[in-house]
């Protein structure tokens, strides 16, 4: 213990014992005295002194403490801005690179892994609006996607089916997004498809006379072989054009004479049977001859999915001009496969069947 008087104070500090096993030696104790006294000497009180080393310990903890409070709170808000700009990223994202994932995460699971709407897409939708922000999209650049693909149409050909398809093509994508929180708004929900107007309605039904006429004509036709075939099964089985050139070859039972399509591939949506007939399971052994190594009847020319639904509907009206000059690029038959009853279309040869069949007493059953 080591005593002084500080301005007229007597202060007493205990500097340790020396006595017992781990104290201070006796040397230690007489050096700690001296560095008081040297203290004292310099009109240091020694025991506020240590009270201020105190204080400004506990205020150092206390400042300590406080930093890494603020250091956490810093975290969480550089967390939470990452997320938001992660979040605005998301949101900024363009109409093709929705497209993309939804695609990839979506569209996948369906008929051609969605191969038909991304074609739907590169020729409608992303001239105009591929690049623009999906966040940005309004209804007004909706109107003019719809827009653009009416003024393509004609009087024979308004291309109302088309609009509808697009539309609701874009509704499940903007719908799907809002699922996913990518986007808050869906642009297509205010407009409605009744206001682009009522789908004609087709009744053109191919007479004997055309019919015989349109065998006389196809092998000539410059169309391709497969798509020749595929018009031949249509015709004699009375399947849809999509479905006809969806088919896969597991689907074809050649013993049973039967040809199977799935809910997947229907239009309405139900399963069912076709029985073939002699000549329609020629068109099939033909067919398999050329294509019967792929999954498909009419693989695309990468043999890696079918071919375009569209194709064979293309192929035929470019074969149909009548008056109309001929496209560039395209078919220099312009005139092979027109008929007397006028222009026809791949889903007209399913009518005709339809109204033969009738008319040969065979009814559905």
């Amino acid at each position: 213990m080591v005593g002084k008087v500080v301005g007229g104070k007597r202060r007493e500090i205990p500097i340790g014992t020396w006595k017992n096993k781990g104290d201070l030696t006796l040397r230690a104790l007489r050096d700690k005295r001296d560095i008081l006294a040297a203290e004292v000497k310099s009109h240091v009180d020694p025991v506020e002194s240590r009270a201020e080393v105190k204080l400004k310990r506990e205020a150092d903890k206390a400042a300590a403490k406080l930093k890494a409070q603020a250091d956490a709170a810093e975290a969480i808000n550089q967390q939470q801005n990452r997320l938001a700009l992660q979040a605005e990223h998301q949101a900024r994202m363009t109409v093709r690179q929705l497209f993309d994932k939804w695609q990839a995460l979506d569209l996948r699971d369906r008929v051609n892994k969605g191969a038909e709407v991304r074609r739907s897409f590169k020729a409608d939708v992303f001239p105009l609006l591929g690049d623009m922000a999906a966040d940005d999209v309004r209804k007004a650049h909706i109107q003019t996607v719809l827009d653009a693909i009416r003024e393509r149409g004609t009087d024979s050909q308004p291309r109302i089916s088309t609009q509808r398809k697009t539309l609701s093509d874009l509704r499940q994508m903007f719908g799907w997004a809002q699922e996913r929180d990518y986007l808050i708004s869906d642009p297509t929900a205010v407009i409605r498809k009744a206001k682009l107007g009522a789908n004609v309605e087709r009744e053109r039904v191919l007479s004997e006379a055309e019919l015989i006429d349109l065998f006389k004509k196809l092998p000539v036709s410059g169309l391709a072989h497969t798509s020749r075939l595929a018009l031949l099964i249509q015709l004699s089985t009375g399947s849809r054009i999509g479905e006809t050139l969806l088919a896969h070859w597991d689907h074809v039972d050649f013993e049973r004479r039967t040809w199977n399509i799935p809910a997947v591939v229907a239009k309405n949506g139900k399963a069912h049977t076709i029985a073939l007939s002699d000549f329609a399971l020629r068109q099939f052994e033909t067919l398999r001859a050329a294509t019967g190594t792929t999954q498909w009847l009419f693989p695309s020319s990468n043999l890696d999915a079918s071919v375009c639904s569209k194709s064979a509907t293309k192929q035929v009206g470019d074969r149909q001009r009548f008056n109309k000059p001929i496209l560039r690029n395209r078919s220099q038959d312009a005139h092979a496969l027109e008929l007397s009853g006028g222009r026809w279309v791949p889903h007209d040869l399913r009518r005709t069947a339809a109204t033969m069949m009738v008319q040969q007493a065979i009814h559905p059953s």
